[in-house]
């Protein structure tokens, strides 16, 4: 089987990138061969990558000569729109010709429905199904990603595949916790890092608050703590440099709050984490916080599970579903129900701080290339048997 992707791909900065090249090389141990398609021209791409949507007709014309040589069984698109910004329209237009022209069946892996749906609003909707126009299945990682296609964009419920967000392996490290500790200033504190990319829908700003109600209820508790923002704003293009503006002046007020509260001394910014040192800040970490307020799935959350690591997470899309059951949990924005789960697990002895869970967020890739290979085979073969009445 041949399957190409369409997606970021390393070394690029971006999360589902990451998860396109563990599906990409798990597909090849498993005996397919996989190639990618990269949302723009990427001067450093290897020798995975088959091409770019790169824009105009004639260059989405040798985009699919090129393809069409390939010969791909099948397409797999990962979307979110924070991935491909403006390239969103022209993936739009070739997936159009890919697949009523070319005639290759096509799957897309929305990894963002709940939040680019909440953010965009009716943009955001009519964007999806556009994209489920495009596509013959459709996989989300959440319950509650696939009640929105069903039941607000009145996508068939068979069109649509729950497969949960696989646990990724952190690049390797070449900082210990210790380098970092030195190089940060942090001792030996305990740490609780928010990592990744800031954005608005993290809950920064509920974190603040929860230090605030916390140090109020019990001013030694803080005492040995640090928080780690341990992450940049995402560069944009285009038009979504407004989202760009808008995160940068949501971590300015962040850091404001934190200095009107007089919090500032327990939290250090690090800007962007390089490979090298994302290992070491999980191995580092008392605990990895995710007071979201919106949003589907977490490769941080896939991220401490696979390193182990205690993640404190608000009940918001998928984190509810994944860590239920967890002590750690929380209402999202709730700073008052957070700041009752950090100071106990703040208080809490080492051995009673439970790590990654079981079930699903600790299956690893096989969790996902199993349902994911059925799906590929499944679609192919409806393909090639069209039914009456196909969407």
């Amino acid at each position: 089987m041949k399957v190409l992707f369409v997606s970021p791909f390393p070394p690029a900065k971006d999360g589902i990138g990451t998860y396109t090249r563990s599906l990409l090389t798990a597909l090849r141990d498993a005996g397919a061969e996989a190639r990618v398609v990269l949302p723009r021209p990427q001067p450093d791409a290897g020798q995975d990558v088959i091409g770019a949507l790169s824009r105009g007709r004639s260059a989405l014309e040798r985009l699919s000569e090129a393809v069409a040589a390939w010969g791909p069984d099948i397409i797999h698109v990962q979307f979110a729109v924070a991935a491909y910004g403006t390239r969103t329209t022209t993936l739009l237009a070739w997936l159009h010709h890919a697949c009523s022209v070319m005639g290759i069946p096509v799957i897309v892996t929305m990894h963002e429905v709940t939040r680019d749906t909440a953010a965009l609003r009716n943009p955001g909707r009519v964007l999806y199904r556009s994209l489920v126009t495009r596509s013959d299945r459709v996989i989300v990682h959440t319950s509650a990603a696939r009640s929105i296609l069903t039941e607000q964009l009145d996508v068939p419920a068979a069109k649509v595949s729950v497969i949960p967000y696989t646990a990724a392996a952190p690049p390797h490290a070449t900082s210990t916790p210790t380098d970092l500790r030195n190089r940060y200033g942090l001792g030996d504190a305990k740490l609780l890092i928010s990592f990744g990319f800031v954005h608005v829908d993290k809950g920064l700003d509920d974190l603040i608050r929860c230090l605030r109600i916390v140090r109020r209820s019990d001013s030694t508790l803080l005492g040995n703590v640090r928080v780690v923002i341990a992450g940049a704003v995402r560069p944009r293009r285009g038009l979504f440099r407004v989202f760009e503006l808008r995160d940068w002046l949501h971590l300015c007020r962040v850091l404001q709050m934190a200095r009107r509260a007089r919090l500032r001394q327990l939290i250090v910014v690090t800007g962007y984490v390089p490979d090298a040192d994302v290992a070491g800040w999980f191995e580092a970490a008392a605990g990895i916080v995710l007071p979201y307020k919106r949003t589907e799935q977490s490769g941080v959350a896939a991220l401490a599970n696979t390193a182990g690591v205690p993640v404190l997470a608000s009940t918001a899309g998928g984190l509810g579903e994944q860590y239920e059951g967890s002590d750690w949990l929380f209402p999202p924005r709730s700073p008052e129900e957070f700041a009752k789960v950090l100071a106990r697990f703040i208080s809490s002895p080492d051995s009673e701080r439970a790590g990654a869970p079981a079930g699903p967020a600790r299956a690893g890739l096989r969790i996902v290339l199993e349902p994911t290979l059925s799906l590929y085979q499944s679609t192919i073969s409806d393909r090639a048997v069209p039914t009456a009445g196909r969407r």
